[in-house]
């Protein structure tokens, strides 16, 4: 397999080519949108090669000493191409949980009858909410470092064999990056807590 002429691309392409390349053929081979499923699984994996520096070099070298292209690509560890296709990015997989909760972000699905309404009725809603931690201020201990382990990455780089890389989360400091000499004990680090709140409405008016 070639990843060059898969992606239509030359070998020096930058890397605004070679992705525009692959959003052009991912969406025309998608199998979603009628697209031949072993396609789009090629072209994933040819953009899953050119798109990683480590991984491309690794693709010459295999080249020149007669290796197998097969043996570049892990699909299983670190590379997603729905994700990539749909705009997520691999470095910030990982979403940020707001460590104190406004009121905006919570909503409600109340059901109600027209009758209740005539009449006049109250309903209490209990609900989450997070808070932040009140102990740590937010900051989920004191002394932070960063990880050790994997450079403060959040993922490390496995390497079975010469030619085959597989990423994982790091398992010492859970994919954060990061470690705390004193950890806060309150929120275990997160740097918030849930409570229970609730809100008392009432609808229409009481006879």
């Amino acid at each position: 397999m070639d990843p060059y002429k898969i992606l239509g691309v030359s070998e020096d392409a930058d890397e605004k080519t070679i992705k525009k390349a692959y959003r052009t053929l991912a969406a025309e081979h998608h199998p979603d949108h009628g697209g031949d499923a072993e396609k789009f699984k090629k072209v994933a994996e040819a953009y899953s090669i050119l798109s990683d520096d480590q991984k491309r070099a690794e693709y010459h070298a295999a080249q020149h000493h007669g290796f197998r292209i097969e043996d570049l690509f892990s699909g299983v560890g670190g590379f997603n191409p729905f994700e990539e296709f749909f705009g997520a990015n691999r470095s910030a997989r990982r979403q940020q949980v707001k460590k104190d909760t406004e009121d905006s972000d919570i909503q409600f699905d109340l059901r109600v009858t027209l009758d209740q309404i005539k009449q006049g009725v109250s309903h209490t809603l209990v609900f989450e909410r997070n808070q932040v931690c009140r102990d740590c201020a937010g900051k989920g201990g004191q002394e932070r470092n960063s990880c050790g382990i994997c450079g403060g990455t959040g993922s490390r780089t496995v390497r079975p064999t010469a030619f085959f890389v597989q990423h994982t989360t790091c398992q010492a400091c859970a994919g954060r990056g990061f470690s705390f000499k004193r950890p806060c004990r309150a929120c275990s680090t997160h740097g918030y807590v849930k409570v229970r709140d609730q809100v008392t409405i009432k609808l229409g008016e009481d006879k």
